[in-house]
């Protein structure tokens, strides 16, 4: 009995497992009689042909909003994967972006810390890549930042990070590391792997790479000053002649304070209105007659001490800082040449020295009209300056906007004229009023063969029918020998030195008598 008992409890959980099977086999066959007598009804009602053949759609429609539903689903997954992919990386070249380099670099510092090591910075920057851009088009300036990419990434290893920050900058992240030396390997890779041309479309491209370098900890105690550090040091490539690499230094790590120094100088004379102008007169050699004036800017601190555009113009053009300074200089020396017309002091022009990044910059047009329709100054009274340096980078964009401002009446002069940078072919192709000669052309005339250079530069710009003006003019002997070559105007200190308005105003009144 015991046995069967056993038996009997043995068998009462396969009876348990067994009920939800039959109650399943029971509900099959209820829906099996529940779709007989559908069909028997179906038959024998053609009234049900219609509600079967709605429920038959209805099911179709929901087969479609489900597959639908999937579809969307399996689309909004592939948009939010390229969506995070997008945020994470540049769109043109594919590398990492800048918010992935900051997270790198701050991993990169906390494990150099941690294990004793240093992290190098490397900021990248093509060299006239913008000439690029204005003789081959955007398209292939892009294409041509394909290929820089592709090229730098054969110089760093896995572990390190190769970034596209914008324009044709790129940085790469060396973590952890010993020595300044190894950095230096990789930057001599860098600028070695773009000395072949790049193949875009038909054209030959060459291009070179400015690079600064910066450690952490030794040149910054976190990640922003060893990422300004780096900028830094590759902008003092730039100053160096470019297709080179720049380490941060304690020397230039004091031209970096100075150069804040001076911007904060700069700020504070734009606010306080610290800026002043000077004029020094342009004379007709043969007559004496002043003919027009040059307008200098100066910084005049509370202390009254004059700071000089040497000390501070790279760094107001590196900063930026040159566009609003620009604009004071020209509204100031338009406003102060109509005040002295309308008192009777007559003057030919007024020489404002101009920037090509002003003249690149977007509205300089439209600045230079509403200067001169607030002044009621004559366009043909105001002469922008550009120095043949400036003049030499920007082909057609350049012409197409020194052409602008001749037919809004302005007369263009070509400063410096004579330092290299201009061929004839390029001369003979800008809409330009006047030559100013360099100083060195007239202080070297006793150098091997300075009598004849200035000559053929006179010369030269007496042929093209420009107004030709010696600048630097010093000595008596000088004035004869400019006389003697048939040069029309100078400007230096045999006849004035720069001088404030009131001056200025003064010289005037004397020359006119």
């Amino acid at each position: 009995e015991r046995r069967e008992d056993a038996a009997d409890r043995r068998e009462e959980p396969i009876d348990r497992r067994r009920e939800p099977a039959d109650r399943r086999d029971d509900g099959a066959t209820m829906r099996e009689r529940v779709l007989r007598a559908a069909d028997e009804t179906t038959t024998a009602s053609p009234d049900l042909d219609d509600t079967e053949a709605r429920l038959r759609e209805a099911n179709e429609r929901l087969v479609i909003a489900a597959v639908q539903a999937q579809t969307m689903t399996e689309t909004a997954e592939q948009v939010a994967t390229q969506m995070a992919y997008l945020a994470e990386h540049d769109v043109l070249t594919g590398l990492p972006n800048r918010a992935v380099l900051s997270e790198r670099l701050s991993q990169a510092i906390t494990l150099a810390e941690r294990r004793g090591k240093k992290v190098a910075l490397m900021f990248l920057d093509l060299d006239h890549f913008k000439q690029v851009n204005d003789s081959l088009g955007h398209t292939m300036g892009d294409r041509l930042l394909q290929s820089v990419a592709a090229r730098l990434k054969t110089c760093v290893g896995q572990s390190d990070t190769l970034s596209r920050q914008g324009g044709d900058e790129f940085v790469v992240l060396l973590p952890e590391i010993d020595t300044i030396d190894e950095a230096m390997i990789t930057a001599d890779k860098l600028i070695a792997v773009n000395v072949a041309p790049h193949l875009i479309g038909d054209h030959q491209v060459y291009v070179t790479l400015s690079i600064g370098v910066s450690l952490y900890p030794d040149d910054g105690h976190d990640a922003e000053t060893t990422v300004r550090n780096a900028d830094n040091a590759m902008y003092h490539a730039k100053r160096n002649g470019r297709d080179n690499c720049q380490v941060f230094t304690p020397t230039l790590k004091a031209r970096v304070v100075e150069r804040q120094s001076t911007r904060d100088a700069l700020e504070r004379a734009l606010e306080r209105r610290e800026l002043v102008l000077h004029y020094q007169p342009a004379v007709n050699l043969v007559t004496g007659v002043i003919t027009g004036a040059e307008a200098l800017l100066r910084l005049q601190g509370v202390d009254q001490a004059l700071v000089y555009p040497a000390k501070f113009v790279a760094t107001a053009e590196d900063s930026g800082l040159i566009l609003p300074i620009g604009s004071w200089v020209l509204r100031e020396a338009c406003r102060q040449i109509q005040a002295w017309r309308l008192t009777g002091l007559h003057l030919g022009q007024i020489a404002v020295n101009v920037s090509a990044n002003e003249l690149r910059s977007k509205g300089f047009l439209a600045g230079v009209r509403a200067v001169l329709t607030e002044t009621g100054l004559n366009p043909s009274h105001l002469e922008l300056e550009f120095t043949e340096r400036g003049l030499g980078q920007d082909g057609s964009s350049t012409r197409a906007a020194l052409r602008a401002l001749r037919e809004l009446g302005v007369r263009i002069a070509i400063d410096d004229f004579g330092t290299g940078w201009l061929g004839l072919s390029k001369l003979r192709g800008l809409p330009i009023d006047t030559l100013k000669l360099d100083r060195s052309l007239v202080q070297d005339l006793d150098g091997r063969g300075g009598m004849a250079v200035t000559s053929a530069f006179i010369a030269l710009g007496i042929s093209l029918e420009h107004r030709v003006v010696a600048e630097g003019v010093e000595t008596k002997r000088q004035l004869a020998f400019l006389r003697s070559r048939h040069c029309g105007e100078g400007q230096g200190y045999y006849f004035s030195r720069p001088v404030a308005a009131g001056a200025f105003a003064a010289l005037l009144a004397v020359n006119r008598a």
